[in-house]
């Protein structure tokens, strides 16, 4: 948690890779990465709700991006299991993402930095 916070990503994000270093299970450390990111998105919209900043269009267009994008990962993930026949897939999913959020970070505080 305080590792997420100081990076500014959910708890997830950094769990996920850390259990499946413990030797948790790919699918068990997948899952429960999802859940803590669901906890700590839901838990983020209800504050920008209390204090009147969610903009309720753009939450909705978020909504349904989200739940396109994880069908559309749900079924390529199948079909790439079926056809490798293999969970660790799961391990180096988690560990794109993570490696593509790192870039991104990179990139933005990169951008950031030269616009100061």
């Amino acid at each position: 948690g305080l590792a997420a916070g100081m990076f500014g990503v959910g708890g997830g994000i950094i769990k996920g890779p850390l259990m499946i270093t413990l030797g948790v299970h790919p699918a068990v450390a997948s899952a429960s990465s999802a859940c803590m990111i669901l906890y700590t998105s839901s838990i983020s919209t209800l504050g920008y709700m209390t204090f009147g900043s969610l903009v309720y269009d753009y939450g909705a267009f978020c909504l349904v991006i989200g739940i396109l994008a994880t069908l559309l990962g749900q079924t390529l993930m199948k079909g790439l299991l079926r056809q490798y026949k293999r969970a660790s897939l799961i391990a180096y999913s988690i560990g794109g993402v993570v490696m593509l959020s790192a870039i991104a970070m990179g990139i933005e505080a990169t951008i950031e930095l030269l616009d100061a």
